[in-house]
């Protein structure tokens, strides 16, 4: 399926946009997008689409020319959701969490299988400048800590990573995933209050009940505060290995579109994170069957 869409800065941006968890909540939610609709009724003439093509049809061209033209952050998450998350491991003992706050810095992605492993992305539309930050946040929570960029910026950033438990992978031409530097456990950095503040209230008071056989008797205002005066007391490894069995709960509510590929792929990403029911992927394989033309 060939594109013409033409390289241009409101061309990418405007592509790009599609594919965010906002408006595909609006479909499994409403059945439709407005917005989607809008960009495919744009863009339908550069598509080069067949007779009677589907929406399904022209968001797998708009994606494809993101992946030659401009590729963007969601690009490398779905590579990673498809790579590594469900390529290497597997849905029933591991979970992948989207955008994960840590500290002052936003993760972009977190696999759970036993260990923690966290993702930050930098494209080729990225700066370093935040790196050094969001990598002393990310130490503070994880035992691996990979950056994932393009191929043409593997020197760029090996030079910049100086600390060699921090892993290096790269995206290729040929859309694989390359390591190229393995990241290296380390557990001295584990902050307990960080990672308290990474939880949930249902998670961080499991924790303690299932420390300290049950949890603070006090008013609401002063439970977290409570709560983490106790975590405070255990062994900061102790802790993130509590955190990451809470963590790993996380599960999809609906695991069969991905165990049995009935997801286009350029979707996984997205539909990790919204995490539909499976009523919810209904709604969005009706609307991705949906004709166009």
């Amino acid at each position: 399926m060939n594109t013409v869409i033409q390289n241009s800065v409101d061309n990418n941006l405007s592509i790009s946009g599609i594919f965010s968890n906002s408006h595909f909540k609006r479909v499994i939610t409403n059945g439709k997008s407005n917005f989607i609709d809008a960009k495919i009724d744009k863009y339908i003439q550069f598509l080069e689409l067949n007779e009677g093509a589907t929406r399904k049809d022209a968001l797998k061209a708009m994606y494809s020319y993101l992946l030659s033209e401009y590729r963007c952050e969601y690009v490398y998450k779905n590579f990673i959701t498809k790579k590594i998350l469900l390529g290497r491991h597997s849905l029933n003992t591991s979970t992948l969490l989207n955008e994960f706050r840590v500290g002052s810095s936003l993760a972009d992605l977190v696999l759970i299988n036993g260990k923690s492993v966290v993702y930050e992305i930098k494209t080729e539309l990225d700066t370093p400048e935040r790196l050094e930050d969001q990598l002393a946040d990310y130490r503070k929570t994880f035992t691996h800590i990979y950056l994932v960029t393009h191929h043409s910026l593997i020197e760029k950033y090996l030079s910049i990573l100086k600390d060699e438990e921090v892993g290096l992978i790269a995206l290729t031409n040929n859309f694989t995933l390359s390591e190229v530097r393995e990241a290296k456990k380390e557990t001295r950095y584990l902050d307990i209050t960080t990672m308290f503040k990474s939880l949930r209230k249902e998670e961080y008071s499991n924790i303690i009940e299932s420390e300290y056989g049950e949890v603070p008797d006090v008013p609401n205002m002063y439970y977290f505060k409570e709560c983490l005066k106790l975590a405070e007391q255990m062994p900061p490894k102790h802790f993130h290995k509590l955190m990451t069995t809470e963590l790993k709960k996380r599960k999809p509510k609906e695991t069969t579109p991905f165990k049995e590929n009935l997801l286009p792929e350029y979707l996984n990403s997205v539909c990790m994170a919204i995490d539909p029911t499976a009523n919810q992927y209904d709604r969005l394989f009706q609307f991705l069957n949906t004709k166009i033309n």
